[in-house]
């Protein structure tokens, strides 16, 4: 049974819905360890989570579809492309434990006439805003749009390593290991902005290395773009990491102004980030590090952000015109959370999910959210997952 037939049955088997995937024959890290018996700790956990859904979604149909659908996107993509749809299925779990205090909607689309003071409004879209969760509170409700937080340039990098491998195989019938010292700093926009457009340069200056046997090979671009390259033949591959949570957060600083087109005017906005160490080998969480990089992180979205009156379109291909200030985009996002998916290494409840909660203290368009306001909400078994919960009530500077 190939790793596909095998997601189609796990679809068949929880939900009672026949799904058809048309690539037979791909594979991906996440379906893979799903058709190995027994049963792995990660798939052990996916199918514990597809089947809480399914109890939790029996009764609304276009929801357990969606649901559905997703998995199928799983077998379906390329590489980490599986990370965006396996977000949505983490983020829905983990609201899903809190259900008896929150009614939870999914999927959620818009009419963008009813948002004319949105940042998607003012940008110029026309269709309807297509936001994948909705909480709804005593009195208020929480629309939330769910993204994977997934490493870019680690993914570019792979690519460029796999080629030169590939490379290294075929030419010189040789197996090596290439890896790059200290990413954890790296600017986004540069990676954004410029590292895409080097990866071909990128990789031939691998090749060269490997042709001429060298194990240490330094790159550097005109835009200030600087890399050390290592290859080993065949062994061990020790790289430089150096990794500070808060030169981190200071490299992330414009991420969420890539999120605006899911912003909204007269409800609270919250963007939801989940993290899985097999599309994201970035974070450690060793130390306390995850905590301080999603705090400080939030603090420069929050704080830092929301002192930035240039146009947005300066940091993000996202946006059409100059009157959208980066500024706005900050001081429309209600909170952030973030989630860490611990289901490769933890069966347990209370560490299957680690999550952290930042509201914004500048939000604009409401009364901005509060501790006070929204952690009741949260309270039952499942709260010992909520590793950290700020409102910056008094880090507000």
């Amino acid at each position: 049974m190939t790793d596909v037939e095998n997601l189609e049955k796990i679809i068949r088997d929880i939900f009672g819905v026949r799904k058809i995937i048309k690539k037979r024959r791909n594979t991906n890290k996440c379906i893979q360890p799903l058709n190995i018996y027994p049963l792995n700790m990660f798939a052990f956990n996916f199918i514990n989570r597809l089947t809480r859904l399914n109890e939790k979604f029996k009764d609304n149909k276009d929801a357990l579809n969606t649901i559905c659908e997703r998995v199928k996107n799983l077998g379906e993509a390329k590489d980490s492309g599986w990370a965006g749809p396996y977000s949505e299925l983490v983020a829905l779990d983990f609201y899903s434990q809190f259900s008896e205090f929150l009614g939870i909607s999914y999927i959620n689309l818009l009419e963008i006439k009813r948002h004319k003071e949105s940042i998607p409004a003012k940008n110029g879209q026309k269709e309807k805003i297509d936001i994948d969760l909705c909480l709804s509170l005593k009195n208020e409700n929480l629309f939330t749009d769910v993204k994977s937080f997934n490493c870019v340039h680690q993914i570019i990098f792979d690519r460029i390593f796999e080629a030169v491998e590939n490379y290294a195989a075929k030419e010189f019938k040789k197996n090596i290991l290439i890896g790059v010292d200290n990413l954890s700093s790296l600017d986004y926009l540069d990676v954004k902005n410029s590292l895409v457009s080097k990866r071909h340069e990128i990789e031939r200056l691998l090749k060269n290395a490997v042709k001429k046997n060298q194990n240490f090979v330094s790159y550097f671009s005109d835009s200030g773009l600087a890399f050390n390259f290592r290859i080993s033949w065949p062994g061990e591959l020790l790289t430089v990491k150096d990794y500070s949570p808060f030169a981190m957060a200071q490299a992330y600083r414009y991420k969420f102004l890539d999120y605006g087109n899911k912003l909204v005017d007269n409800e609270y906005s919250l963007i939801t980030m989940v993290k899985n160490p097999w599309f994201n080998e970035e974070t450690v969480d060793f130390g306390n590090f995850n905590n301080m990089f999603y705090r400080s992180l939030s603090r420069r979205t929050f704080m830092e952000l929301a002192k930035n009156d240039f146009p947005a379109k300066d940091y993000s291909s996202a946006y059409k015109t100059e009157k959208i200030k980066v500024c706005d985009v900050s001081k429309s996002i209600a909170g952030i959370v973030f989630i860490d998916d611990n289901s490769v290494r933890s069966k347990y409840y209370k560490s299957l999910y680690s999550a952290y909660i930042y509201l914004n203290p500048n939000y604009k368009n409401k009364t901005p959210l509060s501790i006070r306001s929204i952690e009741k909400f949260f309270r039952n078994k499942y709260e010992v997952q909520i590793k950290d919960f700020d409102d910056f009530k008094w880090d507000n500077y």
